[in-house]
């Protein structure tokens, strides 16, 4: 496919486990279709170090290139949502990145958390919600006003997470263990699925030095079997977890001085993607405290609403 007398764009969804490219053609319309796709791995350069996180949102642009049947070149505009970068320093260390690449005539970066609402809400005003390895909430309302709460990472908050729930269930299992919580199928599942036989082994594996924090947020899927199964430990954690999600929905929808029935709520994450009953556990959950939403959105790809907005920049411009 000939593609270098269109005008191309490129939306980048920079995730704490997946990086996800779209290279898109804008139409006379100002709208776009996709022409390529690529996918790769983690790209916040605050958990996995910046030469990786570069290294990877090169390699979904390649794939995105290849995927539409092109040789690699300068875009008319990116957009690059990125997982961790919600400060100016950040933003402009992607900046500088884009240019010097050579990637695009114009760049524009912005949260992960912009690029789903962009993603999940007609107008791009509401709330969007992440919850996959780490979590945050970021809305913007019809004034422009924006607010976020979370996305303080893993040691500072992520709750809600699928890193946070799978690190409950190991504390729960060490109470467990020395007799200071109750008893947990959490336990066995565990070490089944690590190959291990001795329960103090997870120490050594949760403390490998080389251990990524989407493998231990991976976990998180155990939690949910054995919630299913009753266990009143990994139920506990759910619960927490809905509740602190509700949190952070709840802290930008004041900020933002929405009320019930008056924003779109944007769900992304593999927690919220791929886990219905936590889902409408967490919309129940809103619904009690009079948050309801008057439209909810799964986002599945997070780099069209990156499109979205890469196109919005060069009408700008």
């Amino acid at each position: 496919m000939n593609l270098h007398s269109k005008q191309l764009v490129l939306g980048i969804d920079g995730g704490g486990s997946t990086t996800r490219a779209a290279l898109a053609v804008v139409t006379e319309t100002c709208d776009f279709h996709v022409a390529g796709r690529g996918t790769a791995g983690a790209s916040n350069f605050n958990s996995c170090g910046w030469q990786v996180a570069t290294r990877q949102v090169q390699r979904a642009i390649q794939s995105a290139f290849e995927s539409a049947g092109t040789e690699p070149h300068a875009v008319a505009a990116i957009c690059l949502g990125m997982s961790g970068a919600g400060r100016s320093a950040e933003q402009q260390a992607w900046v500088r990145w884009a240019e010097e690449s050579g990637v695009a005539e114009q760049v524009f970066v912005v949260t992960d958390a912009e690029t789903v609402l962009a993603a999940g809400t007609p107008d791009g005003t509401g709330v969007a919600l992440i919850a996959g390895t780490g979590s945050l909430a970021f809305g913007k309302n019809a004034a422009g006003e924006s607010a976020r709460a979370g996305g303080w990472g893993y040691l500072l908050g992520d709750e809600g997470s699928g890193y946070q729930i799978a690190l409950a269930a190991l504390k729960g299992i060490a109470r467990a263990v020395d007799g200071r919580g109750p008893e947990t199928s959490l336990q066995p599942a565990f070490l089944k699925a690590l190959a291990l036989n001795d329960p103090r082994a997870l120490i050594g594996y949760l403390y490998h030095p080389e251990r990524e924090r989407s493998e231990i947020a991976d976990l998180s899927r155990l939690v949910f079997a054995a919630a299913a199964q009753g266990d009143v430990v990994a139920l506990d954690i759910l619960q927490q977890a809905v509740l602190e999600l509700a949190e952070l929905v709840q802290s930008v929808v004041t900020q933002l001085s929405f009320s019930s029935g008056e924003y779109g709520l944007a769900l992304t994450g593999g927690i919220l993607l791929h886990q219905r009953g936590f889902r409408v556990s967490l919309l129940e959950c809103l619904q009690e405290q009079k948050l309801e939403p008057t439209a909810i959105e799964c986002v599945e790809d997070a780099s069209l609403g990156a499109v979205r907005l890469a196109i919005k920049g060069l009408q700008k411009a």
